[in-house]
């Protein structure tokens, strides 16, 4: 297994590469200037301030040049400046991780959490009420666009009904806790702030939900499909056949075997989620990554542009990874070469 993980780990670099040189090629085909970010719309017609900045930011070298440029500051860990932010692209980065990694994390949980209990729901109810009302709510968390989802239920249960708290990851008035982990929720408990930490914790559950809510129609139906094929295997009719209950035979044998596939579908599921929170990210104005890859296009914000994208793709790299190495781990017939 070491020597699978290093051969992996030796080749994302090359991958990456070839991540940042198509976003690069791709940013700069865009129908747009970036230059009116830089600049300002109002000095858009002094040439001298644009030839000023087009110096400044190596505008106006060829495309090739600023391509090498661009990559040779990258093997020194410099990922460029923001032409919105006016700040390194690296701090901004690191900067909304934090958030986007909160939201991604409890979305991961709820969809994870809530896949399993509707999957166990499904199969050991098999054609009942509960086994058909646990299947429509995971189709239906599966079909709805996202964009559409988050805002009908901020309309329904923050402007309607008013048991939503308002868009964003604290209220208005309340003052982020010392910065720790980036974290909201725990950088309250680890400041023994109880009602911050829930006023965090409010506000991170409804787009979390609907982050999470089509991982859980996937996982559901992946765990009901796998349950009743473990329910017609041998040993669950020997297992019965010694007097187990029901309920130690679904949770100590055939949940357990069930939930194997569900670990190839974590690890990509999780580098869609961080990478997918755009649109969440956008209505319920998140301050995260998602939120920074929307104000980079539309600015035309190359540098920012290109480091997300390399974030992007050295997410999914590593979840790739981790999902290989954990399927290993826990069905033992895998081997990795």
């Amino acid at each position: 297994m070491t020597r699978f993980v290093l051969k992996r780990i030796a080749v994302m670099p090359l991958l990456l590469l070839g991540v940042v040189t198509i976003a690069f090629v791709i940013s700069r085909l865009l129908p747009a200037n970036p230059i009116a970010a830089i600049v300002g719309q109002r000095n858009l017609g002094n040439e001298a301030i644009v030839a000023a900045a087009e110096r400044k930011w190596g505008l106006d070298q060829p495309l090739i040049v600023q391509y090498f440029n661009y990559i040779g500051n990258l093997f020194r860990g410099d990922l460029g400046t923001s032409f919105v932010t006016k700040s390194p692209v690296l701090s901004d980065l690191a900067d909304r991780l934090p958030a986007t990694l909160e939201l991604a994390l409890m979305a991961l949980v709820i969809g994870a959490v809530g896949g399993v209990i509707l999957g166990v729901v499904s199969a050991s109810r098999k054609d009942k009420f509960a086994d058909h009302l646990s299947r429509l709510f995971a189709l239906v968390g599966s079909s709805l666009p996202i964009f559409w989802t988050g805002l009908l239920f901020l309309f329904v249960f923050y402007a309607q009904l008013g048991i939503a708290p308002s868009p964003g990851r604290l209220s208005s008035r309340v003052v982020p806790p010392p910065h720790v982990t980036g974290f909201y929720t725990v950088d309250a408990l680890v400041a023994g702030n109880p009602a911050l930490f829930w006023d965090a914790f409010s506000h991170l559950l409804l787009p979390a939900f609907i982050m999470g809510w089509g991982l859980m129609g996937t996982i559901s139906r992946l765990v009901r499909a796998s349950m009743l094929d473990e329910l017609g295997a041998d040993y669950v009719r020997t297992v019965r056949a010694k007097g187990v209950s029901e309920g130690q035979l679904m949770r100590g044998h055939v949940l357990r075997n069930s939930l194997t596939p569900v670990v190839t579908v974590l690890g990509f599921a999780f580098g869609a989620l961080l990478m997918g929170a755009v649109l969440v990210e956008t209505i319920f104005s998140w301050n995260g990554i998602g939120s920074y890859a929307v104000e980079a296009t539309r600015a035309l914000d190359y540098p920012a542009i290109n480091g997300v994208s390399l974030l992007g793709g050295a997410v999914f790299l590593l979840a790739n990874l981790a999902t290989d190495v954990t399927y290993a781990v826990v069905d033992p017939r895998v081997r990795l070469v």
